[in-house]
């Protein structure tokens, strides 16, 4: 292991327990409240079916089942909109927060070449996110279990895969926007713009014709549609995400190592 690598794993760590501690509180406030949702199961059941069908496209089919409920409270709405908020964030602040705060230089200065820069501050998001959801895994498991929101492992396990995917996603292309302009505020504002954009993507196009041959443009699309938490992991999904991690990677490598750097 590099000693940047070691560094910018301890630097993200920080901030991935504070994160972590607040992904826990919301799996743990949503296992609280499932008793009550299975206890008014038919009037809840009855209401969602007079909501508009873009409104039950987010939320899913099966409210009331421990997965439909996980689906629609934790991995649907808050969870994703938790975790991108974490995850755009250190990706913007891995290469741009560096140059702004004209600790760049300095790594430059080292024989790392911009390649490894970027390279290891990459992984050390991914060790980060992936250390996030793990332990989201770990207490949606634990917790749902006296509440009796019980999921088959693998499935929670699917779907905590799949929202490290996503995450990763955005991560990437804020890195990439920090690379190729050495600022955080564009790296926030473009990502941001691009997340709520394909989100609303997502959830109108069902239902509006017109939109209907957008929607493989969203990531929001393959993150969870088919359901992990009923159906697993699905290859095709997988790679959808990781292929845009990877591109959004290989172009944040390519303008960082062309572009001059603020001094």
């Amino acid at each position: 292991m590099s000693a940047l690598l070691a560094v910018s794993i301890r630097t993200q760590r920080r901030a991935a327990i504070g994160w972590g501690i607040g992904l826990a509180a919301v799996a743990a406030m949503y296992a609280a409240f499932y008793p009550s949702i299975t206890a008014s199961a038919s009037q809840l059941e009855g209401y969602m079916q007079n909501l508009p069908e873009a409104v039950r496209n987010l939320i899913g089919v099966d409210y009331t089942s421990p997965a439909g409920y996980l689906r629609a409270e934790l991995f649907a709405l808050l969870g994703p909109i938790l975790f991108l908020v974490y995850a755009i964030g250190a990706g913007a602040r891995a290469v741009a927060g560096e140059e702004e705060a004209r600790s760049l230089d300095l790594l430059l200065a080292t024989p790392l070449t911009r390649s490894q820069i970027v390279r290891d501050k990459a992984t050390a998001l991914l060790v980060a996110m992936a250390g996030l959801v793990a332990f989201l895994w770990v207490v949606v498991v634990v917790i749902g279990r006296p509440f009796n929101l019980i999921v088959p492992v693998a499935n929670v396990a699917a779907a905590c895969v799949m929202l490290l995917l996503l995450g990763l996603a955005f991560a990437s292309l804020a890195l990439a926007v920090g690379c190729a302009t050495g600022r955080k505020a564009w790296a926030y504002g473009v990502t941001g713009v691009v997340a709520v954009a394909t989100y609303i993507l997502n959830v109108l196009a069902p239902t509006v014709s017109a939109l209907g041959w957008t929607r493989p443009a969203s990531p929001f699309r393959w993150y969870l549609e088919p359901d992990p938490l009923t159906t697993g992991l699905h290859p095709v999904n997988m790679a959808v995400l990781l292929g845009i991690t990877v591109a959004c990677m290989v172009v944040g490598v390519a303008t960082f190592r062309r572009r001059d750097v603020a001094a």
